[in-house]
This record gives C-alpha cells, structure tokens and sequence, in this order.
C-alpha cells in the first residue's frame, strides 16, 4: 500500500453568458461535490484518510478600460490527497 495517493478530478465547469459576454465558465459546483464524496468514501474504504484538497482554479478573463479593470477565475476542479491509515 502506498503512503500517499493522489487524485484529480477536473472539467468541472460550464460555459454561460450572454451577448456581452459569451463564453463566460462557472463551476459545476453540485457535480464536483458528488464526486469529491465518492472519491473519498472510496479511498475511506480502501484503508486511507483525506490529507489534503487543494483547488485547481484557472484564470478567465482580464478586461481593460476607461474605468479600470478586473479579472476573475474559476475552479476547475480538485486535487485530493490521501494518506494511508
């Protein structure tokens, strides 16, 4: 049995908008914690405890103009990280 195991679980996002702005990603958020809970009673039952969860976010848009600027990202998903009992 290994000391530490890691899993990903990524493409969590959807794709919304409107006319503005089309393409605009947000998290699939319900869907991720389903599978977080599955990840980890699985990895429970296989003899190891949750060590770590650590998001993976990615960066969307950056917009310029006359009145400043913002930026914004979404998460992707998650690496989990297991340690044996």
């Amino acid at each position: 049995m290994k000391k530490y195991i890691s899993v990903a679980i990524r493409d969590k996002v959807e794709s919304t908008g409107n006319d503005y702005n089309k393409g605009f990603r947000k998290c699939r958020a319900e869907e991720l914690a389903q599978e977080i809970d599955v990840v980890c009673n699985d990895y429970d039952e296989k003899g190891y405890d949750l060590f770590t969860i650590v998001p993976i976010v990615q960066g969307q848009h950056i917009v310029f103009s006359s009145d400043g600027s913002w930026a914004n990202s979404v998460t992707e998903g998650v690496i989990i990280t297991f340690r044996a009992k």
